[in-house]
């Protein structure tokens, strides 16, 4: 990666540049920094090797946010996230996955979605970050498989990426899922059902992350958020709102911060 710049050159860099560049500069010396002592971690390898298309539709590297950052330090392997939308959690999540498929040989992740254009959303996030990747990342991981099922087989090292959708889902029973993320799972059509036979297939030692926006109280997703918080299902609660993370400036409709309010209080969020 190159030699690394003098502290001093490298602050006086770091205020040079505008807000984006400057996280994008501390992203690569971070990821320079932990080459140097032989082990990358996870996030240094999602922020020097990833690229999305950011919402004004220019490709950026994936440099975590607030809430990215938040949930990456406390994730454990087996979580529930409540969140609001747009907070970069799916990215996130597929970011993590990516890295986890490619660098561990015989892995298999699966990332479901509540609806079939919400899956093919998915799916061209992860047919980015392959794009994007390094030459030397995807020789490492050999020439992948396409299927039109949404998938990525890497022969080479036996590992799958897979996006399916909740409702259609014809993958998971009788094999093993080492990563497993059911996104906007509160608008999942009979999400119980499907969760039952997807969670039999992941091991101990793999993970399970449930994220979605509220659909209210009284459903699977709600009785599940009050069986963690009192620690009777094994997941870890983590909960975000817009007003936490720095992309989200502008104040909400007075009729959204009505909705987000009586929603977070039925299903006991407190609000910090």
């Amino acid at each position: 990666m190159g030699a690394l710049p003098s502290a001093s050159d490298y602050e006086r860099l770091l205020r040079s540049l505008p807000p984006r560049k400057r996280l994008e500069a501390e992203a690569i010396l971070r990821a320079q920094r932990e080459a140097q002592r032989g082990k990358l971690s996870d996030r240094a390898w999602i922020e020097a090797n990833l690229w999305i298309r950011d919402k004004e539709r220019q490709i950026i590297r994936l440099i975590f946010n607030w809430a990215q950052r938040e949930y990456h330090a406390h994730r454990t392997r087996r979580d529930l996230i409540l969140k609001a939308r747009q907070m970069g959690f799916t990215t996130l999540i597929c970011g993590l996955f990516f890295a986890d498929t490619l660098l561990r040989p015989n892995t298999t992740s699966v990332i479901v979605a509540h609806d079939t254009d919400s899956s093919e959303k998915i799916f061209r996030k992860v047919q980015l970050f392959w794009e994007r990747l390094p030459a030397s990342a995807k020789a490492a991981a050999g020439k992948p498989r396409f299927s039109n099922r949404r998938e990525f087989l890497w022969p080479k090292i036996n590992s799958q990426f897979y996006v399916g959708t909740a409702g259609a889902l014809t993958f998971g029973r009788g094999q093993t899922i080492n990563n497993l993320h059911c996104s906007e799972f509160g608008f999942w059509p009979k999400p119980e059902e499907a969760l039952v036979a997807l969670r039999e297939a992941v091991p101990a030692d793999g993970y399970v992350v449930i994220e979605s926006t509220p659909n209210g109280v009284g459903n699977y997703l709600h009785d599940m958020w009050v069986a963690a918080g009192e620690k009777r299902n094994g997941f870890k609660q983590h909960h975000y709102v817009w007003w936490e993370c720095e992309e989200y400036q502008s104040a909400p409709m007075p009729d959204e911060l009505r909705v987000w309010q009586v929603q977070l209080k039925e299903m006991g969020v407190k609000i910090r």
